[in-house]
């Protein structure tokens, strides 16, 4: 059970993500986001989809 629900976490930890990414993605497009943060966002995205990987 608790791996279950771990697995269902992760899986909204990537699609909160991949939501972020996408809003990041039409900001860093207006030109509104320094390079570095869209650097660190990127970071924190694969890092949680390697999270989901391992689960």
């Amino acid at each position: 059970v608790i791996s279950y629900q771990s697995s269902a976490i992760s899986h909204q930890l990537s699609a909160i993500s991949y939501q972020l990414s996408a809003i990041s993605h039409q900001l860093s497009a207006k030109g509104r986001w320094p390079r570095y943060l869209r650097c660190y966002q990127l970071s924190a995205i694969s890092a949680s989809l390697n999270l989901t990987a391992d689960r």
